[in-house]
């Protein structure tokens, strides 16, 4: 059976880039992905399926993909059923396969239970930049919406909320790495890492590839920026770079 790549990262740290080099070279993100939207104008190749199994394992326990206050939910034996059937079925399909949910964040202990052998790409981006990233994707969809969202508004009532989901995510998802069989990580400000994704999956992970072309990034993705948000709590900067600097260290030397 062919096992998975799994793409981990916190939402806007350019995750949706690197699934999409993976779709390029001919991987397999879902049979129905969710669209694309003003923020995600090339689309976010996410499985709607899997959003939809992570969000309600998040819902019986209380929370939801803002939650940053609690650890990770407890194992869920309907979400573990639900990802052992879905690598049992698309492993079997012999088709080199992928999944990209920022939620794999919480979960990745779940997918690497069922799949040991499963391929780990964490993507991870300046703590700033993602989270100024977020603010404005939910900015721009009050003004389409021309009100905000209930389930948005967490953003404008709870100080730091975006720093705090950063921490959250990239705690959860240290804590779950030690059993990944293989891991890269990639800083989403090294477009040069990302457009060698193709030719890393084939010589490196020997994962067959429809093509090992550099995948062509937009010009605006990617690279250093000088982004500064608002952080009330001085604490978390703290920890956003004792977090940081764990993450930079899993970067390899060279690919």
């Amino acid at each position: 059976m062919t096992a998975p790549v799994l793409v981990a990262g916190f939402h806007r740290s350019g995750t949706s880039a690197v699934a999409r080099a993976l779709h390029t070279a001919g991987l397999h993100l879902g049979d129905e992905l969710l669209g694309a939207e003003a923020a995600n104008p090339y689309g976010h190749f996410e499985d709607v399926d899997v959003i939809a199994a992570h969000d309600a394992a998040l819902a019986r326990a209380g929370l939801t993909w803002k939650s940053w206050a609690d650890p990770r939910p407890a194992a869920d034996g309907e979400l573990r059923d639900w990802i052992e059937a879905l690598v049992r079925r698309r492993g079997r399909s012999g088709r080199p396969w992928a999944i990209k949910d920022p939620r794999l964040c919480l979960f990745l202990g779940e997918w690497l239970a069922a799949s040991p052998s499963a391929k780990v790409i964490v993507v991870f981006r300046r703590p700033a930049d993602a989270v100024a990233s977020l603010h404005r994707r939910h900015v721009r969809r009050f003004v389409d919406t021309r009100g905000i969202d209930p389930s948005d508004r967490s953003f404008w009532e709870t100080p730091d909320l975006g720093v705090r989901l950063w921490l959250h995510y990239h705690e959860q998802l240290l804590a779950q790495l030690s059993s990944a069989d293989r891991m890269v990580a990639v800083n989403f400000a090294d477009r040069k890492v990302i457009e060698e994704l193709p030719a890393m999956l084939s010589q490196q992970w020997d994962i067959p590839v429809t093509t090992t072309d550099p995948v062509l990034l937009d010009p605006a993705l990617g690279g250093e920026t000088t982004t500064n948000i608002e952080v009330r709590d001085p604490s978390l900067i703290t920890r956003t770079r004792h977090i940081w600097d764990q993450l930079s260290a899993l970067t390899p030397k060279e690919m």
